[in-house]
């Protein structure tokens, strides 16, 4: 009986210690599920598979607010929508690429600090800045008032894309004089990640700055880029996968004077900025009017070659071991296996042979160089590049206490820049900027194998445009009103 009692007693004594404890950690989730974007988010890939669940989802929604904590270290997608339905916007301007729909996660890589101030909607909850999207929506709120002040020093490791990140944040919080200034500084940095041959190097800026002048205005300027070069990875067969002995194998790469190069290098830098005047007409009344820039240069190089060349990637199927002989439904001769297995052998054996052999490019161009014939290997850069204006004005009008609104207007204009340039000849010469597998099928005399009619049998050298040169206007327009009543009604236009 004593022991029972004594058993109750320190039961009784510990159950306020477990419920803090517990209290506390659902404060933490409540905390984080509005929070934060993920690594994997911050790779700033600018393909379709980005993920939307940790574009910050709303503490007041429990189902969002749990998965955006429980899964934002993974892919989670509101509702499975692809990420162009969800809208990213920064100090009320939205930074949804015009051409793509999506967001560009490597606008913002490296300022976690700086952008950790922000709000997040499911799909068309009201909120104070956008109509909403099907996706949900975010706004970074990155006015210089708005960070705490005092200073902040990171330092982290990882295996991943990068190995080493410092960042560093300073704010000065409001002053007496009205002024309020916020900076970061932040630079990542791998010379090799979990994947071979794949460098990464990337700087991050951000400089905020606002002046309140008195209770009802305000005018902040805040402007950030993340200048950045990574190497990447190519997807491979199954086969080549499995004589590498390596999920990991990347064909991208091979040795150049001893020396590991990637052929594929993406090249980014969006420097952008924002001026934002915040009017407060009265307590009930609110206009924020923003103005948003951005000029996106980006750059992916890849391997390219005449249709008088032989393919020069590790991993072409006529390299493989299985364009020999089909080994499930023929008999080979004696020839064919003996060429079977010395291939099998140097794709597991010889590092060299499954990577891309640059010495022999080389090699090839100089003996082309000699004959005077063009040039057999290069290496080109396709540029996505983009001059983005945006213009957005948000009325919010507390119409009494049981019924408010909110009308906006947005304006957007973006050129986009789609063209090749000549990165490197790679010791070439001569280079003509015709479509040399067409000359293949038409004849070089063929108007059908040049690239520019304007120009024909344009001479190129490394920094020319060649192949393709065009640009893409997206001019778009919107205007929307949204009406709640305190019974949780809504009517939106």
């Amino acid at each position: 009986m004593k022991q029972r009692l004594g058993l109750a007693i320190v039961l009784f004594c510990l159950m306020p210690a477990l419920f803090a404890q517990q209290k506390a950690k659902q404060n933490a989730r409540e905390d984080n599920a509005s929070f934060m974007f993920t690594e994997s988010q911050l790779n700033e890939d600018d393909d379709a598979a980005q993920s939307t669940s940790a574009l910050v989802t709303s503490n007041n929604d429990v189902y969002l607010s749990n998965v955006g904590y429980l899964f934002s270290p993974m892919r989670f997608r509101v509702r499975g929508y692809d990420s162009q339905y969800s809208d990213m916007y920064i100090n009320g301007v939205q930074f949804n690429d015009a051409e793509t729909g999506r967001f560009s996660y490597g606008l913002i890589g490296g300022l976690n600090d700086a952008t950790r101030n922000k709000e997040g909607i499911g799909p068309f909850e009201f909120n104070n800045f956008t109509f909403g999207a099907i996706g949900g929506a975010t706004n970074i709120n990155l006015r210089a008032s708005q960070y705490a002040a005092g200073s902040k020093l990171t330092l982290s490791g990882s295996n991943r894309n990068y190995i080493l990140r410092g960042m560093y944040t300073y704010s000065t919080g409001l002053m007496n004089n009205g002024w309020a200034f916020t900076g970061s500084l932040g630079y990542r940095w791998g010379n090799e990640g979990n994947i071979e041959g794949i460098k990464y190097n990337s700087f991050s800026y951000f400089l905020g700055a606002e002046k309140v002048f008195n209770e009802r205005h305000s005018l902040s300027l805040a402007t950030w880029g993340t200048p950045t070069e990574r190497g990447q990875q190519m997807a491979a067969t199954e086969e080549a996968y499995y004589l590498a002995n390596s999920h990991y194998y990347n064909p991208n790469w091979g040795y150049q004077n001893g020396e590991k190069r990637n052929a594929r290098i993406v090249r980014q830098f969006e420097p952008s900025a924002i001026a934002s005047w915040n009017f407060t007409i009265d307590d009930n009344k609110k206009l924020v009017t923003s103005a948003g820039f951005k000029y996106s240069n980006y750059g992916k190089s890849a391997l390219g070659w005449n249709g008088n060349a032989a393919d020069p990637r590790p991993d072409y199927y006529k390299k493989l071991p299985s364009s020999i002989f089909d080994v499930w439904e023929s008999v080979p001769t004696a020839d064919e296996l003996q060429q079977f297995n010395e291939v099998t052998d140097n794709w597991k054996n010889n590092k060299a042979y499954r990577q891309l052999d640059w010495d022999a490019l080389y090699f090839a161009n100089k003996q082309a160089n000699a004959l005077g014939k063009e040039t057999l290997y290069y290496v080109e850069e396709r540029h996505d590049d983009q001059l983005a204006f945006n213009l957005s004005s948000v009325f919010n009008h507390q119409w009494n206490e049981h019924n408010s609104y909110i009308a906006g207007v947005a304006v957007n204009t973006t050129k986009g820049m789609h063209y090749k340039k000549m990165k490197d000849l790679l010791g070439g010469q001569l280079y003509t900027d015709v479509d040399k597998f067409a000359v293949r099928d038409h004849g070089a005399s063929s108007s059908m194998v040049q690239n520019d009619l304007d120009n024909p049998n344009r001479r190129i050298g490394e920094g020319d445009k060649f192949g393709y040169d065009y640009n893409i206007y997206v001019n778009k327009q919107s205007a929307w009103v949204r009406y709640q009543g305190n019974n949780g009604g809504s009517l939106n236009y």
